[in-house]
């Protein structure tokens, strides 16, 4: 069972959604199936699909982008224990459910190892 956490800088759990067989789009608008509140997320920011075994994220041409492992990507194939920042949202991705989050390369707070991405602003 595959899953993605929304967490915060310190790691803690904000919160979390199952992957299955259904595609799973994130995003602050209302038909996001998981809905985030961050203003820096597009209403459908990006999407997890299941590729027989493998999970692939898809941007879904966001306006700030959409970061994995610090690497801005419109499609990549998931890995265990990888960070994705989409807005100001920091999410983790696991094979297997997990309570305390290893975030490689940092101590307390990931956005510091991370590249911060650029913001586009509303024109």
């Amino acid at each position: 069972m595959a899953l993605l956490y929304q967490i915060q800088a310190d790691g803690s759990k904000v919160a979390q959604w199952e992957l299955g067989t259904r595609p799973l789009v994130v995003g602050r608008g209302e038909f996001a199936d998981a809905f985030v509140q961050d203003d820096a997320l597009s209403r459908s920011h990006f999407l997890v699909t299941n590729e027989g075994i493998e999970f692939c994220l898809i941007d879904l041409h966001s306006r700030n982008g959409t970061w994995v492992n610090g690497e801005r990507v419109s499609a990549h194939k998931l890995h265990p224990h990888e960070i994705i920042t989409a807005g100001d949202s920091i999410f983790y991705f696991s094979d297997v459910p997990v309570s305390a989050f290893v975030i490689p390369g940092t101590v307390a707070l990931p956005r510091i190892s991370l590249p911060a991405p650029p913001r586009v602003n509303p024109g």
